[in-house]
């Protein structure tokens, strides 16, 4: 690989995010006049324009524009690597992007917010995403094992689910030369290699990284939609989302991935590696703006592509890889990182050349996307984190929602009112604006339920506290009888 000497203060010369969109998409002065227009639709148009945004929503604080700004130029340059970029969101809007460095050192060529970078195993969330809505089209069972669909596979007893989560027990690479050779197998070479496969745990035992797994998973994507996993993921989840500037292979302008030379100021060129077969882990290309716009449909923002069922799925916790601090993790597809008493959701990559982090804090919507075309030399993950929690910091309270008085209670729910006792707990039934909820007299806010209404005298808790167990109502020879989650309650402690 060529050499190329660092040029210091190539951030000095780095633009900002603030660039304004290219012709083809910036608002007509029409279009910045009208507030009331479709979120998402403007969201997808013009996401790469942070001026168009906030002139329409302020959401663009220029404070925290040049605060980032520096910030990138400071670490870029510090930390020694070609081009660093960083896109912050909020509900859907972008607050700030900077980029700093070159895309292409020896071109001379600056990185911006449009320049596409690999970003590595943030490639894995898009095809978790996937799989999870074939499950719920009823086209594959999580809980099913790899040998209903790959028949013959010595690891078939393996459970789809834990493939998404790192808990397989497969070992990390598939048995293959792709890491000698940079260019990954076929699918056919990728399945003769499954002979060869180690279990180095039992299934379900602990937290083992794999990439095999997500390789297996994508075999099993092919096998029951009859069609290359790519182009599955490109129409279930890419072209809804608009997510144009995210591929399969690098684009003719794509940013050039380097490793640092440990002994002089200097960058050696990475090759560019064709995961082929296995690259539904890793294979992606992609911008700020487009991983901004799906990290906001992580944090459950596009209910019409991603539904809300499937985004609690991928922020479920399946296994503890941090079993020393229980600090970080595993849903179905998405990393899980306590940073204090918050918990942030998302992926990071690393390619030759390449690494790059995306996470969300899911009820305040913020977004955070890192991309860098260097091998190592920085941790994104923790430059996500703690600029998420300066953004939480610096957002204003939510104003309380004003009150007003509920919608009439119906008459056969008067009588289940008030409070109720079970082990000694006392449980206070309301009727709310949304319904019938219990808490308990001890702990009102952490153990607030909702119920919705199944049958006559049959109810469901859809959230909080026992959410799932049946509450059911009857009339008893002394009255009101009412059981929840088989527990009997009485109107007195006994």
């Amino acid at each position: 690989m060529g050499e190329t000497a660092w040029i210091r203060g190539a951030s000095d010369r780095s633009p900002t995010a603030g660039a304004r969109c290219d012709s083809s998409l910036a608002c007509d002065d029409d279009e910045r006049k009208e507030l009331n227009v479709d979120k998402r639709s403007v969201h997808r148009k013009h996401l790469c324009c942070v001026e168009c945004w906030s002139g329409r929503r302020g959401a663009m604080d220029t404070d925290f524009q040049t605060a980032l700004t520096a910030r990138v130029a400071h670490t870029q340059s510090t930390a020694r690597i070609p081009s660093l970029t960083v896109a912050v969101g909020f509900s859907g809007v972008p607050m700030a992007i900077a980029a700093s460095g070159y895309a292409d050192v020896e071109n001379r060529t600056q990185a911006t917010d449009h320049s596409r970078y690999r970003i590595g195993s943030i490639t894995k969330t898009f095809t978790a995403a996937t799989t999870l809505l074939l499950a719920r089209r009823g086209v594959l069972n999580l809980d099913a094992t790899v040998d209903r669909y790959l028949p013959g596979t010595p690891f078939g007893h393996i459970p789809l689910r834990m493939l998404l989560s790192h808990s397989s027990g497969l070992q990390r690479e598939a048995p293959l030369d792709m890491w000698e050779s940079m260019q990954g197998p076929s699918s056919s070479e990728l399945r003769e290699a499954f002979q060869h496969v180690e279990l180095i745990a039992e299934p379900g035992q602990r937290w083992h990284y794999s990439n095999l797994g997500y390789a297996v998973i994508g075999q099993i994507m092919e096998r029951v939609s009859g069609q290359p996993c790519q182009e599955l993921i490109e129409q279930t989840v890419l072209g809804p989302l608009d997510l144009s500037q995210t591929s399969w292979t690098p684009p003719a302008n794509a940013v050039v991935g380097y490793r640092l030379d440990p002994h002089i100021d200097a960058v050696h060129r990475e090759p560019v590696m064709d995961q082929a077969a296995i690259g539904v882990g890793g294979q992606m290309w992609s911008t700020p703006g487009d991983l901004l716009r799906w990290g906001h449909a992580l944090a459950g923002g596009e209910p019409d592509v991603l539904p809300v069922a499937v985004v609690d799925s991928m922020h479920t916790l399946q296994v503890m890889a941090d079993t020393s601090s229980w600090t970080r993790g595993w849903g179905l597809g998405l990393i899980l990182q306590r940073r204090g008493d918050r918990v942030l959701a998302g992926h990071t990559g690393a390619m030759p050349g390449f690494q790059s982090a995306l996470f969300v804090h899911r009820s305040s919507t913020v977004v955070v996307a890192a991309l860098a075309n260097v091998t190592r030399g920085l941790m994104l993950a923790d430059l996500a984190g703690e600029l998420i929690e300066e953004v939480l910091v610096s957002l204003p309270p939510q104003p309380p929602r004003h009150w007003e008085p509920a919608p009439i209670c119906p008459e056969e729910i008067r009588p289940l009112l008030g409070s109720w006792w079970a082990e000694a707990d006392e449980t206070v039934f309301r009727w709310e604006h949304d319904g019938l909820h219990a808490s308990l007299a001890t702990d009102p806010a952490n153990s607030d339920t909702r119920f919705a209404a199944e049958a006559s005298g049959r109810f469901r808790a859809v959230d909080g506290r026992l959410a799932g167990e049946v509450l059911l109502v009857s009339e008893g020879t002394k009255g009101i009888e009412m059981r929840w989650a088989t527990y009997p309650l009485t109107r007195m402690p006994r």
